[in-house]
């Protein structure tokens, strides 16, 4: 049987967020005591019996006895942390009734290092898919013990055993989306959410691939490297982020590609969009055309008036020329009205955008 070991010591904050996020984690408890493995992780069979050892260190200087207790984990909270059930409280994926431990506690002198075996006894009857649970040694005894989502002090090892049989590996992305629709520079925020199906912890990882208006793609981004894990029948939210430093302008497509399944590798897709609508640029760019609009209808003004003086108009033409001057300036006026209610038009609709959606 592969039973893998990983050095740790840690506080309970610290062993909860091990099995869940991180392959190796090395912390100190209040108590003075260091405890290795953090997690073990094996697959067993009904009607067995497994023997596994933990290796226990007073890292204190005194004596101390540490009380031994067993406890199922019946889910996981929004952060992804387990949650401890209470000792009577049975869960679907209940463990602890299975172990059975060499004593109520043991003593300690200072520095000193034991191996407490332990053994699982797996009932014939015991349901396919993953188990778990936690082995506690704590300085108080059982009664005076904190149990459920307050265990704070204690330090132990996760157990998560997967049981043969029938094993369910299914999921589903139940959303993927953006946190805004539309961005005004390319700082995008992704989030999943993956629902474990099945019967047995996942672990869904892989990509989320970004293409411009063009189908150029852009950026790749990964999610999920640390391989934390969906419990059986709950959901649990992925997030992550792109961000870019050069121009980005238009619509963008993300899609997401996310892997799982030990037994059979499986894949689960989700698409999503959103626009990037850089405005001070935008009404930067708007503005110097309209700039360049007056600045030329002015022009074209001087240039009429200089060209009349120059030609020395008589009175007996005065009519005429102030006619043909009048018709010019209508013309200059009309595009000059189009230009500046276009600039007006894109301000407002860009206005709009972004009070909507950004």
């Amino acid at each position: 049987m592969n039973k893998p070991t990983f050095g740790a010591l840690f506080t309970a904050a610290a062993l909860l967020g091990f099995l869940w996020c991180a392959p190796l984690v090395l912390a100190q408890s209040s108590e003075g005591l260091q405890v290795r493995p953090a997690v073990i992780e094996d697959g067993i069979a009904p009607g067995q019996t497994y023997k596994f050892s933990i290796k226990v260190t007073n890292v204190s200087g005194a004596d101390k006895v540490f009380f031994l207790g067993a406890q199922n984990i019946k889910g996981l909270d929004d952060n992804g942390q387990p949650i401890f059930a209470e000792p009577s409280e049975a869960t679907k994926f209940d463990l602890s009734s299975w172990v059975q431990l060499p004593s109520d506690s043991i003593t300690l002198k200072g520095n000193e290092t034991k191996d407490v075996s332990f053994s699982v006894h797996v009932p014939s009857d015991a349901s396919p898919g993953s188990h778990f649970g936690g082995i506690f040694f704590d300085a108080r005894p059982t009664k005076q013990q904190t149990t459920g989502t307050g265990v704070g002090i204690k330090v132990g090892t996760i157990i998560s055993l997967k049981i043969a049989g029938d094993i369910l590996e299914e999921a589903r992305l139940r959303e993927f989306s953006t946190n805004k629709l539309v961005y005004d520079i390319p700082k995008v925020d992704f989030l999943a959410r993956v629902e474990d199906q099945g019967n047995v912890l996942i672990r869904p990882h892989g990509l989320v691939e970004i293409s411009n208006m063009f189908g150029k793609q852009v950026a790749t981004i990964r999610v999920n490297d640390a391989g934390a894990p969906v419990f059986p029948g709950e959901e649990r939210s992925y997030a992550t982020a792109w961000e870019y430093d050069g121009f980005a302008f238009g619509r963008y497509q993300a899609v997401m590609t996310l892997n799982y399944g030990d037994e059979e590798k499986k894949t689960i897709f989700g698409t999503t969009s959103f626009w990037v609508l850089p405005l001070k640029p935008i009404l930067i760019g708007l503005g110097i055309v309209l700039a360049i609009v007056v600045v030329l209808y002015v022009i074209m003004r001087m240039y009429i008036r200089k060209q009349l003086r120059d030609m020395g108009v008589s009175s007996s033409k005065r009519a005429d020329v102030d006619m043909y001057g009048r018709r010019t300036n209508r013309s200059s006026s009309r595009l000059f009205a189009i230009v500046l209610g276009i600039f007006l038009l894109c301000v407002v609709v860009l206005s709009v955008l972004f009070l909507m959606f950004a």
